[in-house]
């Protein structure tokens, strides 16, 4: 699935703090993307064949589960801005790999997954082969909580922590707002993909 973003902000911060989220957070977590994303028209394009009308919630799950097996999610902690991160490694297949794909292909139906595999399989021929990375798979900020530079607390300590790695990060964004901010973040567009009529932008940091 393509790294799917809410509307970055510039702002500064009022001393609030990140902490790792847990198993114990999927409610929370969810909850902030499902209001994120609602009407992000990527992800509803990549959702509109499934008649399930929790299908949202069912990818966001999905995704929270997937991320907390290989990277790492942060939140804010007021709980109303979230950032999951993961990297060049893959997971393992296991009876509970399965399970979860199974689960999720019954929830949204075999079309649904079919345009998000395709979509995926894209994605990541994008990404360099046998090299270390991090990708910023999903942010989404509370309405209620945008413009306050919720964005920014998520992004910096992971790009200034690759940064001294000499570590590249790699995105992907349909809103061409977000291109200015995260080329202010130091990322620059390598690719752009037109996709039902949508352009995404795929960035990396240098």
């Amino acid at each position: 699935m393509v790294a799917m973003e809410s509307i970055l902000v510039q702002q500064k911060s009022e001393n609030v703090k990140l902490r790792k989220a847990g198993y114990a957070d999927e409610a929370v977590v969810v909850n902030i993307l499902c209001k994120s994303f609602e009407n992000d028209p990527h992800l509803n394009w990549m959702l509109e064949k499934s008649k399930n009308p929790n299908k949202l919630k069912a990818i966001m799950t999905y995704t929270f589960l997937q991320t907390m097996k290989i990277g790492n999610i942060y939140l804010t902690e007021d709980e109303t801005a979230t950032a999951m991160w993961t990297s060049e490694k893959n997971e393992n297949l296991s009876f509970e790999f399965v399970k979860r794909n199974l689960k999720f292909l019954f929830q949204v139906g075999i079309k649904t997954v079919v345009r998000i595999l395709a979509n995926e399989s894209f994605t990541h021929k994008q990404y360099p082969k046998g090299e270390k990375y991090y990708h910023l798979y999903i942010i989404g900020v509370l309405p209620e909580s945008q413009g306050k530079g919720y964005a920014n607390l998520l992004l910096n300590p992971v790009l200034y922590e690759m940064e001294e790695k000499s570590i590249p990060v790699y995105l992907e964004t349909a809103n061409p707002r977000n291109v200015q901010i995260y080329l202010k973040k130091g990322f620059t567009t390598y690719k752009t993909w037109i996709k039902n009529g949508l352009k995404l932008y795929y960035m990396r940091t240098c």
